[in-house]
């Protein structure tokens, strides 16, 4: 019994952690969106793929792995798509945006 109550509390306890999180990335993505820091930084983002023929590569990969299909499905399409993606993601564009994410958030969270 006592252990189901002590289960019972941790999982009321991550759920509230979780809900916090969420809250507090709402807030912050409203801010950023306000404050006009979400277009500058969505706009470098863009340009620093355009730059790089990341969006091109891509594109080109995509329509590769469409033409594979038997029958097309978004889907099955996205689950190769989505890890490909990341995993070629340029390192001086994941490292520069995470940069200026850390600088918005250094500017607007405060120390707990």
């Amino acid at each position: 019994m006592a252990d189901a109550q002590a289960q019972a509390q941790a999982q009321a306890h991550h759920q509230q952690q979780e809900d916090d999180i969420s809250e507090l990335f709402s807030a912050l993505h409203q801010r950023m969106v306000q404050s006009g820091d979400w277009n500058r930084i969505l706009g470098i983002l863009r340009r620093m793929l355009e730059d790089c023929g990341y969006e091109e590569a891509l594109q080109t990969f995509a329509t590769e792995q469409a033409r594979e299909q038997e029958r097309l499905q978004l889907r099955p399409l996205l689950a190769v798509l989505s890890p490909h993606a990341k995993e070629t993601l340029p390192t001086h564009v994941r490292e520069h945006i995470g940069a200026l994410i850390r600088d918005f958030l250094d500017r607007n969270v405060e120390d707990a």
